[in-house]
């Protein structure tokens, strides 16, 4: 008889934060998970330049000022920097002013660092992984440039399972798509309703329909509590209502929505809304948003328990 119990780790939205991804990966040996899902947004925003000087550094990060004059403290603040999910450059004052005005130019430095920050990640989970009876997914979402894809693709440890129908046990399967409805941001694989609803119908068309299906789609369904994120105004700053509080509004997918509630998958996971975390019931489809706190290190999960193809067990993670 196949195993009918399954222990899954689901994790999103680290937004290039080296310890987060650390802690994703070292969650097997404290979770004792079978499958770890990293859910979309893996890669950092920003370059937090580092001008070298002299035989120093200086660091600049908003009112903060430090000078480095070694070595080993340099090398303490490239992984601080890393740790909350940017990207550190060394330059200096020159070629960071030409880049500056230069936007193709300080996009094609952003990109080499984004390939291999995502290089290390992968490296450091084959390394760790490797041997180990766990499955490891891990997908780009809506924020995420098409350059990391190949690197994804590469791994024999890690399976991006972006626009796939992978295997999680015996009998469930799993259809994943990394991307969300339109975001005033207009990020790389922001999509329409229309091409979301077409995507889940294609994959949904090829599930064996004698197994049950999880649905790791990286933007919430619309309207489910776990997709409410600020209002914003037309120069994208949040709207404060009465007593200070911020308007909050959902900012799902309605295609999600009515994708769950026309198909019935058995889990639903999600991320991209950071301040969202929680849980919501759409028929009897439990969906999750485990919620971020990447820029502060800490990494915001939530270990889902299986057995004979229902919930028996959830807690939300944080550490």
């Amino acid at each position: 008889m196949p195993n009918t119990k399954l222990r899954i780790f689901f994790i999103s939205d680290i937004h290039g934060s080296d310890v987060c991804f650390k802690k994703f990966i070292n969650s097997v040996n404290v979770y004792k998970c079978d499958v770890m899902i990293l859910g979309g947004d893996i890669t950092g925003k920003f370059i937090v330049p580092i001008f070298e000087v002299g035989n120093h550094y200086r660091l600049k990060i908003g009112s903060d000022e430090r000078l480095i004059t070694s070595r080993e403290e340099l090398e303490k603040h490239l992984q601080k920097i890393r740790d909350s999910g940017s990207y550190p450059y060394i330059t200096n004052i020159d070629e960071w002013g030409n880049l500056m005005r230069d936007r193709a130019k300080m996009d094609e430095i952003f990109n080499t660092l984004v390939k291999e920050s995502v290089e290390r990640w992968i490296e450091y989970a084959e390394n760790k992984l490797s041997g180990k009876n766990v499955k490891c997914f891990v997908m780009p979402g809506n924020d995420d440039s098409y350059v990391i894809d190949p690197i994804l693709d590469s791994s024999s440890v890690v399976v991006n399972p972006n626009e796939k129908i992978v295997q999680l046990s015996d009998l469930i399967e799993m259809i994943s798509l990394g991307y969300s409805n339109i975001t005033p941001w207009r990020c790389p694989r922001d999509i329409s309703e229309e091409e979301i609803e077409s995507k889940i119908t294609a994959l949904m068309n090829e599930v064996n329909n004698d197994h049950e299906v999880v649905f790791n789609i990286h933007v919430p369904p619309y309207d489910s509590n776990i997709d409410y994120a600020p209002e914003l105004d037309d120069e994208m700053r949040p709207k404060v209502g009465p007593g200070g509080q911020l308007m909050l509004v959902p900012v799902g997918s309605k295609a999600v929505r009515r994708s769950i509630e026309k198909y019935k998958p058995l889990l639903g996971l999600h991320g991209h809304v950071h301040e969202a975390k929680g849980f919501s019931r759409i028929g009897k489809t439990i969906c999750f948003n485990p919620g971020s706190e990447y820029h502060e290190g800490i990494l915001r999960g939530v270990l889902i328990q299986l057995d004979k193809n229902k919930v028996r067990d959830f807690i939300f993670t944080s550490g």
